[in-house]
């Protein structure tokens, strides 16, 4: 198993796009930073575009999406999952692999909008705002940074278990990226809705679409009023539906003629 992981994570150090990517996310979060502070009238307040990592967590969501989508379905595009199996590898521990590097990649992405953007508070707002100031419900800047981090791992993780569960289905590595991408922002667009349903019918508020709001509630507890569930049932939620997606994409990756 730590040999499959070190050779995933080899393929990873060894593409372009894994370079192009951590520089166009630097340059991504750069650019809102320096907006922010030039057209704070447009862009709004720093403190919240300092917590959202200046959008950082926005991006990390679609190329963590593109990542997992491209980890397995090129695995069968290329036919290079036939080396791996000759090789007596299990297909479990194959699959496996592949989400533990998900996951350290994922964290990488983390660990670097967050050094980033404490590069660029230090460099383009000192002066504006301090880490210990109130952002929202108490909460000073830097701890509800850190909550928004934690809320939004937990459910970019929910998503990704579904990615990677669609990336076993289709054969097509654009396929899996697009229904991926295609499909994070269609079930953003229809939260409003699905409020309105789960005060008709309060059994909804256990699909995995409400477990998407949990970074907004930990940093409001007021939030719950709409999501109608604790704070705890929903970080419970969240790692059930991931385990749930993580399984099933483990039997159909089993299953899975090659």
């Amino acid at each position: 198993m730590i040999t499959l992981v070190k050779q995933e994570i080899f393929k990873l150090l060894h593409k372009k796009s894994t370079y192009a990517v951590s520089a166009t996310l630097l340059i991504l979060i750069t650019v809102f930073g320096v907006l922010t502070r030039n057209y704070p009238k447009y862009w709004g307040d720093p403190k919240g575009l300092f917590v959202e990592m200046f959008t950082g967590i926005n991006w990390i969501v679609l190329f963590m999406i593109a990542a997992c989508s491209s980890i397995i379905a090129m695995e069968f595009q290329y036919g290079t999952i036939k080396e791996l199996l000759y090789r007596k590898y299990y297909r479990g521990q194959i699959l496996v692999s592949k989400w533990i590097t998900m996951l350290l990649y994922s964290i990488y992405f983390y660990v670097l909008s967050f050094v980033w953007s404490m590069l660029l508070k230090v460099v383009l707002f000192n002066d504006k705002f301090k880490l210990s100031d109130t952002y929202q419900s108490g909460h000073s800047v830097i701890e509800a940074q850190w909550l928004g981090i934690i809320g939004s791992f937990l459910t970019i993780w929910l998503v990704l278990s579904l990615v990677l569960l669609l990336a076993n289905i289709f054969k097509s590595t654009a396929a899996a990226i697009s229904i991926g991408i295609i499909g994070y922002f269609a079930l953003s667009m229809v939260s409003g809705v699905m409020f309105l349903l789960m005060h008709k019918w309060e059994w909804l508020k256990w699909n995995p679409l409400n477990m998407m709001n949990l970074p907004q509630q930990l940093l409001s507890s007021s939030v719950h009023k709409m999501t109608l569930l604790s704070t705890p049932e929903m970080v419970v939620g969240s790692l059930v539906y991931t385990a749930i997606f993580m399984a099933i994409s483990y039997v159909v990756f089993k299953r899975r003629s090659v």
